[in-house]
Parts: structure tokens; C-alpha cells; sequence
């Protein structure tokens, strides 16, 4: 009997040790996307939970971004600050390169979690547009919390390889 109320606890524990991603949107590639080709990748604006602005979230997410496009494409280029995607499009033409990867944060939330039990979360809109056309060849909005049992130290931030990596690795 002992046995098995550890074994279940240590179960509990487990479960709410992980990162949870959920997708709440997707779109397919619409074009082969392959590693001879290049990114742009938009700065987004800081994300925001109510009246509180998250510092260097929006550099964090693009990081996120350049990070993992790098493993299947050789030229990926971040923008210096936000602009919007019109301004984008012309800088990634000028650059030559063949797509732009314009993310968005939807929701960014840093809980106290070791204190609460509430996760930190983020909801993150990734589009890819083809710089030719401008046209959107692939999207999704992702979902991620983090794990309850924590003892500090986890950030929204830490999430973003997840939800990242996730789609990027779809569009190859």
C-alpha cells in the first residue's frame, strides 16, 4: 500500500514536471520549403500580460526564431528592431532572400509559479511569407505553460524553444 501511494505521488510529480504545448491553429506549408532557402525574421513588439510589458520578449522570441531556422537553412537574418511587415518584405528582397518568418506574441505571462502553482504561458503566432508575393505559405498560433512543480527560475522564455522549434521543424 505504501508502495503504491509513492508510486502514484511520484506520477503526480512527474506530470506536472514537463512543458505542455497545445496548437490552436495550423497551416500547412503551401510550398516546399526547402534548405537552400532564407529568412528574414521580424522583431516582434514585447508581450504583455494585462497592464504589465515584458522586457526583451519580443528580442527573445525572434532569438527563439533565428535559433531554429538555423538548423535547416543556412541564411537566416534578424531585424534590428520592430518594423512592420511591409518594411520587412522590402528589406528581405533587398537582401535577396526568400522568406519572411513574422512571429507575434499573443499572450506572455511570468506567474510566481513556485509560490501559486499558476505556469507561466505563452501564446505565440508564427506566419511565413514568401518575399516574392508576400503571400502567407504557412502559420499557426501555439500554445505553451510551463510546468507546476517548479522552484523558481522558469520565465515565459523558456518556452519559446518548444513552441518555436515545433512549427519551424514542420516547414522542412
Amino acid at each position: 500500500m505504501r508502495f503504491a501511494v509513492l508510486l502514484l505521488g511520484a506520477a503526480l510529480v512527474a506530470g506536472g514536471c514537463s512543458q505542455k504545448l497545445a496548437v490552436d491553429a495550423y497551416q500547412a506549408p503551401q510550398v516546399i520549403i526547402g534548405s537552400e532557402s532564407s529568412f528574414y525574421v521580424l522583431r516582434p513588439e514585447n508581450g504583455r500580460y494585462g497592464e504589465k510589458t515584458y522586457p526583451d520578449s519580443g528580442a527573445a522570441t525572434m532569438q527563439a526564431a533565428v535559433a531554429a531556422l538555423a538548423v535547416h537553412v543556412a541564411t537566416v537574418v534578424a531585424a534590428t528592431g520592430v518594423e512592420d511587415l511591409t518594411v520587412a518584405l522590402s528589406a528581405a528582397q533587398a537582401a535577396g532572400l526568400t522568406y519572411v518568418f513574422e512571429p507575434t506574441i499573443l499572450n506572455w505571462e511570468d506567474r510566481a509559479t513556485e509560490w501559486s502553482g499558476k505556469p507561466d504561458r505563452i501564446t505565440v503566432r508564427f506566419a511565413v511569407h514568401e518575399v516574392s508575393t508576400g503571400a502567407v505559405v504557412a502559420s499557426t498560433v501555439a500554445r505553451a505553460s510551463s510546468k507546476w512543480g517548479t522552484f523558481g527560475g522558469d520565465h515565459p522564455q523558456d518556452l519559446l524553444p518548444l513552441a518555436t522549434s515545433n512549427f519551424v521543424d514542420s516547414l522542412f
